[in-house]
């Protein structure tokens, strides 16, 4: 698939509402991506910025200013409704692309890179903690000049198309299948070049997710599992596991970051 600039255009997804599974279940394209509703999904996620995701995002600061990177082609896949990922790319990059598939997603991606709400500026001040960040004076008009929101699928990313890249909780969260999951992480690995830094982001224990009214399944994943599939890829690989306190949906959930280099 072509990488398309989205301007708002569908997934052309099933309108049927995913529902909680024991044992399998939907597959990403059985799921109703068109009824996600992006603004209870930040509220409930990121509108005040939590301890777990302040560690996690000054981890993933201290690793991108730590890897020699500059001038690079970078990319968020599965944007979805959450900004932070994006952030500590952008010092180094000349072009930062957010992909997404969901319609409500596309749409509130192009207004938050054209400026970006008032929420994120905490987030912004955790990077800024680095001069590498502190020395980019408006991190707003950065991203909407280099910004580029794009409507494709995980799946369809084309290889080798960026130098750095960054994956937060979507592997593990647009489906129930566990062939699905591998097959993401694959295909999002694929898309960096050989060498590239990155770094994702998965929530352990899942088995499904609640955005306002609806439903949307998970794959329940352990920290061994994703570690060896993304050891098939990569280099250089740190794991670290944060408890999100208070519990986000279940006491027993973990989030893994999981930083690194693609092997090629």
């Amino acid at each position: 698939m072509a990488l398309v600039p989205a301007h708002g255009a569908g997934c052309g997804a099933s309108t049927t509402p995913a529902v909680p599974v024991a044992g399998g279940g939907p597959v990403n394209s059985e799921v109703a991506w068109d009824t996600f509703d992006p603004q209870s999904y930040v509220q409930k996620n990121y509108s005040a910025l939590r301890d777990d995701d302040r560690e996690i995002l000054r981890r993933v600061r201290d690793f991108f200013a730590d890897s020699d990177l500059r001038d690079a082609r970078c990319v968020d896949v599965g944007s979805g409704a959450n900004l932070y990922p994006v952030l500590p790319l952008l010092p180094f990059a000349r072009r930062l692309d957010l992909c997404d598939l969901a319609p409500s997603n596309l749409d509130w991606l192009a207004r938050q890179v054209e400026c970006y709400d008032g929420i994120w500026d905490p987030y912004w001040q955790v990077c800024a903690e680095r001069p590498s960040y502190a020395a980019l004076a408006d991190p707003r008009a950065r991203l909407a000049a280099i910004g580029r929101v794009l409507r494709i699928s995980v799946f369809d990313l084309p290889r080798h198309a960026w130098n750095a890249g960054t994956m937060f909780f979507v592997a593990c969260s647009i489906s129930a299948d566990r062939v699905e999951y591998e097959r993401a992480i694959g295909r999002f690995l694929d898309a960096l070049c050989p060498d590239s830094p990155f770094a994702a982001a998965f929530m352990l224990g899942s088995r499904g997710y609640r955005v306002g009214q609806r439903w949307f399944p998970a794959v329940e994943l352990g920290r061994a599992e994703v570690a060896a599939t993304i050891a098939a890829r990569a280099y250089e690989l740190d794991f670290r596991e944060v408890r999100p306190d208070p519990p986000l949906r279940d006491e027993h959930l973990t989030m893994l970051l999981v930083t690194g280099r693609t092997s090629g």
